[in-house]
């Protein structure tokens, strides 16, 4: 049981991973920043906006609407988004502030969320690679 609970919460590679206050988007000139300079991936429901931030923490910022349902539904998805953020730490590049606009759909499964967040933070990393 213990060997589980390592792999899940990451504490195999030699600490636990946190979702911590300095690893989040809350002002509204860094969401304004991200959309008005960042560059754009779809992943399924999912719209994900990355920009550099200059730091070595990447930092998430969520945005769901009202239309991708009621209150339960919205905070479901912002849960399972924020812990597959969490859980890919190790493979999701660091430096970048990311927000992801979640369009209408049906809740997905974490490990579904988890593949379209590191597919698309890792396209973002690259294509900015390229661009510099």
């Amino acid at each position: 049981m213990a060997a589980q609970t390592e792999i899940q919460t990451g504490e195999a590679a030699g600490r636990p991973l946190s979702f911590r206050a300095r690893q989040r988007l809350s002002r509204s000139r860094d969401y304004q920043a991200v959309y008005q300079k960042g560059m754009r991936k779809t992943r399924g429901p999912l719209m994900i906006v990355g920009l550099p931030n200059g730091s070595e923490v990447s930092r998430l910022g969520l945005s769901v609407g009202r239309k991708v349902g009621g209150a339960v539904t919205r905070n479901l998805i912002k849960r399972r988004l924020r812990e597959a953020f969490r859980l890919s730490q190790g493979v999701i590049p660091s430096g970048y502030d990311f927000v992801i606009n979640v369009r209408p759909h049906r809740p997905l499964s974490l490990d579904t969320y988890r593949d379209h967040v590191v597919s698309a933070c890792g396209a973002l990393a690259r294509d900015w690679k390229r661009r510099t």
